[in-house]
């Protein structure tokens, strides 16, 4: 049976986790000096840049910001719970993708994530139900799920210093470019190797056939069957998928044997990431998946 990651996977609500608690940490920033903001990952530290650009009174820092390090498997340092703790606002990706930041912020300090927090404080998916129930937390390529993240934050840095806008025109215009080019890709068929692009897709018109027993292997981070990998491996020999899109940068045996089928095949291959390059914003980073699915979709 196919099922694409869609159907497998109950995407999250847009609205997005926005808590403070009485008491906390946002002093400095009322007596005007900088307000300190500490970012999850690269994603959501370079939007954050996006929306205080030009500006000295709002400093970013990122805690996972290297291709080396597994947001699902870190552990944060010493150092990583002294910055949160010492931050003015926090903001993180939520649904358990990392915990390891979200479960140190202090009381009172506002925490601005792009999904709800995990219930079970579990890492990853640890912990989840990953049936057809199983949330996926890979949803910065959501667009709408980043202009809300970009409201809610505006929203919130406006509170702790008014002279910063309530929203940024520049990252809706940003968002809604990328929007339409998605809406544009043609129809091809799709298998993934695993979700992070699964949002992306889901707003396009390309049509994932992952078969639906590797989707939840994959999504419940465990190895697909040999069946399962088999049946995958099936439709990219016979062709009936267009594209493979896999992430080089947490790729697993079976991954590895869906890619090297691809090839085989000559079925075109695009590879995303977990986090962007180094250098490399949101923006710049979505931007060039988007433009891969462009050149493999003419």
């Amino acid at each position: 049976m196919v099922a694409n990651f869609g159907a497998v996977l109950s995407i999250a609500t847009l609205a997005l986790g926005v808590t403070a608690c009485a008491g906390g940490s946002g002093d400095s920033a009322a007596d005007g000096d900088k307000i300190k903001l500490v970012a999850s990952t690269s994603i959501w530290g370079s939007i954050a840049k996006d929306i205080t650009e030009g500006r000295d009174d709002v400093e970013v820092t990122t805690i996972l910001s290297s291709k080396d390090d597994d947001p699902h498997e870190y552990e944060a340092t010493a150092r990583d719970i002294a910055a949160v703790k010492d931050a003015d606002i926090v903001v993180a990706n939520g649904a358990g993708y990392d915990n390891w930041l979200t479960d140190n912020v202090e009381e009172g300090t506002p925490l601005v994530t792009a999904q709800p927090l995990a219930e079970g404080h579990d890492h990853g998916h640890e912990g989840h139900d990953h049936g057809h129930d199983a949330t996926n937390p890979h949803v910065w390529f959501d667009l709408d799920v980043v202009s809300e993240f970009e409201k809610k934050l505006s929203a919130e840095l406006h509170k702790l210093n008014s002279d910063i806008p309530e929203s940024d025109d520049d990252v809706t215009k940003k968002t809604d470019e990328l929007k339409q080019r998605v809406e544009k890709l043609k129809g091809k068929n799709v298998i993934l190797t695993e979700s992070v692009a699964a949002e992306l897709i889901e707003d396009s018109n390309l049509k994932d056939i992952t078969p639906e027993g590797f989707a939840h292997a994959v999504n419940s981070e465990s190895e697909p069957s040999a069946a399962d990998l088999a049946a995958t491996r099936q439709l990219i020999k016979d062709k009936k998928a267009d594209i493979l899109i896999t992430n080089e940068q947490s790729e697993t045996p079976a991954a590895s044997q869906l890619t090297e089928a691809a090839k085989e095949a000559g079925i075109k291959v695009v590879n995303v990431n977990e986090t962007p390059d180094e250098g490399q914003d949101y923006f710049e980073y979505a931007d060039a998946l988007i433009k891969q699915l462009e050149d493999a979709t003419k």
